[in-house]
């Protein structure tokens, strides 16, 4: 590939640049009655040779969205790229002129151009329309059946103030899309119900641009980190990386509880520093908020670091250093006052709960581990049950490894809270194919009901989404 040294562009993360569609494909196993519908799942995978290959980062990658539609029991696939303007203009020349967001520069960019916003994020069915996210710029729009670029960028009605987090979260009462947008650390956040309409917007300042990749939500509240790690968009333009540690500006963590309804700030104290990669979910217990999230003790190089930029500027190294695990946080909203313990030591990545329990109180999360038994960033799958403490873990005998967020998909019907499905995207490093494993979150440690076989690697990616085939019908109508 491009660069054998940059761990980015080979094994599961290497680039599958082809676009194209498989039907009637071959699955291992029966998928249940009772699954029907869409797994979107979307992630990077650069079309262009990078500038400069040893600097490529695994978030900088154009976003190409993956769509596996389940129906009869049978599967079809399809893909395609987000045509973003930044994209096109390459296609049309051929090469690559924007460079990442995250390890900067070491050429200018053309007279006027910016950095390109990927699209590579996340990807949520939103009424009639298929939206990709990346937290740099506003939604783009696809047709949820044929993954066709409709839009640059979804608004809403009411406006957008600037970009939106990829890590918008769905009100499970109604239904309302929760969103907010952070430019240099004034956080906009928004209320819009399912048909786009936006019914509220407040406004969080945090004193500096810090980083906010992900938040959480509650019936009443949503909740940010405020953390020494911050974005600086000036540092992309100057060769430098564009998130950086920097405990000059905050020695400690604090928390933004935002008012839902009445816009209304509460900070929380917290008794350290420290970073999240990503929230699992949050609920209020009385005066206090129960927040569970991935903790990393650092998130990017310091100051001190950008004085020695490593050889070639590949800045790679610090994230190859993070490790997280789970944590609860208890925020108490009477004191200002926070505590946390370390849920588990078993690595990982990617929280999910069953989307159904957002901002409600739960039960069980599953996440990938990253717990280092291969050369790769994630090997299995973990379900962790908050009542009794017990975590599962899922490898499938090492036979497949390098498994993307899990999604989880309920029974028709169900009661339980992980009665369901759970669907990953898993890397057969002998075939260089992927398979989708879809096994019953009830049976975590079993061997999975069906394994669809793709005809080849899909790129480890970032997040998705499932949408039911009454969804995704009313959303091909309205289209």
């Amino acid at each position: 590939m491009w660069d054998p040294s940059n761990m980015f562009l080979n094994g599961p993360y290497a680039p599958w640049r082809e676009e194209g569609e498989a039907f009637d494909l071959e699955i291992e196993g029966r998928l249940p009655d009772g699954l029907s519908g869409a797994l979107f799942r979307v992630g990077p995978s650069p079309l262009h040779r990078p500038q400069n290959p040893s600097r490529y980062h695994w978030f900088d990658g154009d976003g190409m969205v993956h769509a596996i539609f389940l129906r009869d029991g049978r599967a079809t696939y399809r893909n395609r790229y987000v045509q973003t303007a930044g994209l096109k203009e390459e296609m049309e020349l051929g090469r690559a002129i924007y460079g990442g967001f995250m390890n900067g520069r070491d050429t200018p960019l053309p007279p006027g151009k910016f950095p390109n916003n990927p699209a590579n994020t996340h990807v949520q069915l939103y009424g009639s329309r298929l939206l990709a996210f990346c937290e740099g710029y506003p939604p783009r729009e696809l047709r949820p059946d044929t993954l066709e670029t409709v839009s640059e960028q979804y608004n809403f009605r009411g406006g957008l103030v600037g970009p939106l987090t990829a890590h918008h979260k769905v009100d499970p009462t109604n239904g309302d899309f929760l969103t907010f947008g952070n430019m240099d650390g004034a956080i906009t956040w928004y209320r819009a119900d399912c048909d786009g309409n936006i019914l509220d917007r407040h406004s969080v300042d945090l004193g500096f641009p810090a980083l906010t990749h992900d938040y959480a939500v509650t019936t009443d509240y949503a909740i940010w980190l405020v953390s020494p790690a911050t974005a600086r968009f000036e540092r992309i333009l100057n060769g430098q990386p564009s998130t950086v540690w920097e405990p000059e500006k905050l020695d400690t963590c604090r928390w933004a509880v935002l008012h839902r309804r009445t816009g209304e700030v509460t900070w929380v104290e917290a008794s350290d520093a420290f970073s999240t990669s990503h929230f699992l979910n949050a609920y209020q217990d009385g005066t206090k908020i129960i927040v569970d999230g991935h903790r990393v003790g650092q998130f990017g190089p310091t100051l001190k670091d950008l004085e020695s930029p490593p050889p070639g500027g590949d800045w790679n190294w610090w994230f190859k250093e993070i490790i997280t695990t789970p944590w609860r946080w208890e925020l108490d909203l009477a004191t200002g006052k926070s505590g946390d313990i370390e849920v588990t030591d078993i690595q990982g990545e990617f929280p999910r709960i069953n989307d159904q329990r957002t901002g409600l109180s739960h039960q069980y999360g599953y996440y990938t581990t990253t717990r280092g038994a291969g050369d790769w960033f994630t090997d299995g799958l973990a379900k962790h049950d908050y009542r009794t403490g017990e975590t599962s873990i899922q490898t499938l005998d090492g036979v497949l490894t390098s498994p993307g967020e899990p999604v989880f998909v309920p029974r028709p019907g169900a009661q339980a809270e992980d009665d369901g499905w759970l669907l990953s995207v898993w890397w057969d490093p002998t075939t260089d194919r992927s398979e989708v494993i879809v096994q019953e979150a009830q049976d975590f440690t079993g061997t999975p009901i069906a394994r669809i076989k793709l005809n080849h690697r899909v790129p480890l990616g970032f997040h998705g989404s499932w949408s039911d085939a009454a969804e995704l019908d009313a959303a091909v109508r309205g289209a």
